[in-house]
């Protein structure tokens, strides 16, 4: 209720009821803190006083106050009556509980209605006159309002103790993200503490007039209705505020996106939101789908099973008002995870019957993107986006506030610093699984391989285990299928398979692993519905959660098979092997191997491609003979410094600046001195692309020494 219809309330009931039925409990409420309120009104013990009640002082002396109860608006007409009662209840002593004779010591007047100013005048110059204007207290309806809604809230609230219990047992449920932060992590992660607010994208179709029409055209295409075009048009909006918006709403994304946890934060909000308000603004009705499927009742009946789930029993009656009224949000999660086509279809129809009953009530549903298939009619579609630098920003700030916040600039500069890292991170889980990886290691490994080998030991062991979900198949079963998969996908130059493919590519590998073609939909399901590692995007298709991991498994093929590197050297010249090589170097650890056969085997073009390659496998790789690792380096600083294409130039500076030893820092610092002008120019240039504190004063020394040599001065803010 809002304040006007409490207080309309109040003024519905007799002096007695609300003094039975409000003002003793407020009294005795523990916020009030009076001991043995009773009511006087007609026994004999009234003198001016309708209840009588005291409380300790700071010196734990008794405090008596009287109270005299009114539901009329006190007018100036009224004033001597009431005075008199005042007098009265000052002046006539009275038993207390222990049976001794006590005079009071303050008085309360109170009305459910109002005073009027020229009543509270005249009462104020009596009470002056008697010197009682400092012990008494005039108390009107809305003042008693705020009394009760504060000290008293059940009062005003039929359901308050039930809903009470409803809000604080689903807050409980939800505060902490039980999922993410059981991978690894020592305590539970605060929902409150690490959202990030999501964003929403919708598309539209609209009716466009082409403007290069000729005029005589249009206007013979306008006459026969010809002239206007369909046009897909997508705007991105915050999902909060689109939820404000739809009262009848479909959120589709890709595992990882958010789905989830979006439902668990509005419901969350909500619950403290109707506590703090003590009313109900908003209620929220989170389900899950599939448990309401497999339950076989109609979303009304089901509605009563969530109410008794968060400690509210019986709930039907209390409910029934609320979602006429549309006070109540409906959260249905993982439309995706019915199973079957006729399983969707009938609770479609279920859905459908109940929006046609409560119109006003608010319907939210959750799905993967390749799970729905617009099969709820009249609910508008909106995408999950990913994760944009803000977001990436703001997670890890909010990750790191309560433990390390020197953590989060550390962690973002490592995300920033890696371009396929980064890429992941744009995935919520993804992000948040790097996170605790980050947390455990103290540092963010700038090698790939070993950064996505925690992320698929986090996905395909440590998640499940602290989930308490029981894993029919082991982890290494399902990352030698992943190998296979991600392997077919990429010789086959495929980012999307079908199930077709996946299940006879599945099946060929079974006997090794001691598994029958049975297992095949079982296994993938798991491997989906758990790990996230491979995702079904559509009835029929599936794909990686990122062409990162598709190449990262590959790689891992690539390690296993005996002809590994002459698979590589078959696809050198294709850009769609080189992260596969790339990862293949780091997963391996030594690059020494890989770079011999290709130098071998493989003549160098014109683009000094084998060279980019060896630059880059140095990088990503934990050792190679330094040797050919300082000759690699040497090549590279020499075709930066030479080289006629600034292309070229710019693929050799870029991959050296992935390498940055301190012997190249010492090597480009002696290059600065060189007689020819372009090589200090672009030795200059170099340093400061790498950033080495070591180059600072010479490289300052050298461009002051040598003002006309070309030297530009960014370098020297780059460093800086």
């Amino acid at each position: 209720m809002h304040k006007k219809e409490k207080l309309e309330m109040l003024r519905e009931l007799s002096e007695e009821k609300l003094t039975e039925g409000f003002l003793i409990p407020l009294y005795e409420s523990k916020g009030m803190g009076y001991k043995n309120v009773r009511y006087t009104h007609r026994k004999g013990l009234e003198y001016g006083r309708d209840m009588v009640c005291w409380k300790d002082d700071e010196y734990d002396n008794r405090i008596y106050t009287g109270v005299q109860v009114k539901k009329i608006r006190i007018t100036a007409g009224e004033v001597d009556r009431i005075a008199h009662q005042i007098r009265e209840a000052f002046g006539e002593p009275f038993t207390d509980s222990d049976g001794k004779k006590q005079t009071l010591d303050r008085f309360v007047l109170l009305t459910s209605n109002e005073f009027s100013e020229e009543a509270k005048d005249s009462l104020w110059a009596d009470l002056r006159d008697n010197k009682w204007d400092k012990l008494v207290t005039f108390v009107d309806g809305n003042q008693l309002v705020s009394l009760l809604e504060k000290h008293l809230p059940s009062a005003l609230w039929d359901e308050y103790d039930y809903f009470n219990k409803y809000f604080n047992a689903m807050k409980s449920d939800f505060e902490t993200i039980k999922d993410i932060s059981a991978i690894g992590q020592k305590e539970p992660i605060s929902l409150e503490n690490i959202y990030v607010s999501l964003s929403v994208s919708e598309k539209t179709r609209e009716r466009e007039i082409p403007i290069e029409k000729e005029q005589r055209i249009f206007e013979e295409e306008l006459m026969r209705g010809e002239a206007e075009r369909q046009v897909e048009r997508e705007k991105v909006i915050d999902a909060e505020k689109a939820i404000k918006d739809y009262n009848r709403l479909v959120i589709v994304g890709v595992p990882g996106s958010g789905k989830s946890t979006l439902l668990k934060h509005l419901a969350l909000k909500s619950c403290k939101e109707n506590l703090e308000k003590q009313e109900r603004t908003c209620v929220p009705i989170p389900i899950t789908l599939q448990e309401f499927s497999d339950s076989k009742k109609d979303l009304r009946e089901y509605i009563g099973d969530v109410f008794e789930k968060y400690q509210f029993p019986k709930a039907k009656d209390f409910v029934e008002k609320d979602l006429k009224e549309g006070k109540c949000r409906l959260l249905l999660d993982g439309f995706d995870e019915l199973a079957t086509k006729e399983k969707q279809d009938v609770v479609g129809e279920k859905i459908h019957s109940f929006v046609e009953k409560y119109q006003k009530a608010q319907v939210i549903v959750t799905s993967r993107i390749a799970g729905y298939h617009d099969e709820l009619k009249d609910f508008t579609k909106l995408a999950l986006v990913e994760f944009d630098d803000n977001q990436i920003e703001k997670f890890i700030e909010n990750w790191f506030e309560k433990t390390d916040p020197k953590k989060a600039n550390s962690m973002f500069n490592a995300i920033e610093e890696n371009e396929q890292i980064k890429a992941i991170a744009r995935n919520p889980l993804m992000i948040a699984i790097i996170a605790i990886i980050y947390e455990e290691d103290r540092e963010l490994p700038q090698k790939r391989a070993a950064l996505y080998n925690r992320c698929v030991e986090v996905l395909l062991s440590r998640w499940d285990v602290q989930k308490k979900l029981k894993n029919k198949y082991p982890s290494d079963k399902k990352e030698f299928i992943l190998r296979k998969l991600a392997f077919y996908g990429h010789m086959n130059n495929k980012r999307i398979l079908t199930e077709k493919e996946v299940t006879e590519e599945m099946i060929k590998y079974f006997p090794q692993i001691q598994l029958q073609e049975g297992d095949a939909k079982p296994f993938l399901d798991e491997i989906c519905q758990r790990s996230y590692l491979l995702r079904q995007i559509s009835i029929d298709t599936y794909d990686f959660l990122h062409l990162s991991f598709q190449e990262y498994f590959t790689a891992l093929e690539l390690k296993e098979k005996a002809d590994g590197i002459s698979t590589i050297i078959k696809h050198l010249s294709e850009p769609w092997w080189e992260e596969p090589v790339l990862l293949y170097a780091g997963i391996c650890k030594d690059a020494t191997t890989l770079i011999n056969r290709i130098n071998n085997d493989v003549p160098e073009d014109i683009f000094y491609s084998n060279l980019m390659l060896f630059g880059k496998c140095v990088a990503v790789a934990d050792f190679t003979e330094p040797t050919l690792k300082e000759k690699i380096i040497d090549e590279l600083r020499s075709l930066y410094q030479t080289a006629e294409f600034s292309p070229l130039r710019e693929k050799a500076i870029n991959v050296l600046a992935s390498i940055k030893t301190d012997r190249l820092i010492q090597q480009l610092i002696l290059d600065l001195e060189s007689k020819e002008s372009y090589v200090r120019e672009r030795t200059a240039d170099a340093l400061g692309l790498l950033g080495s504190e070591k180059a600072v004063e010479p490289l300052i020394k050298a461009l002051t020494a040598d003002k006309e040599s070309g030297v530009r001065g960014s370098a020297a803010d780059d460093l800086g």
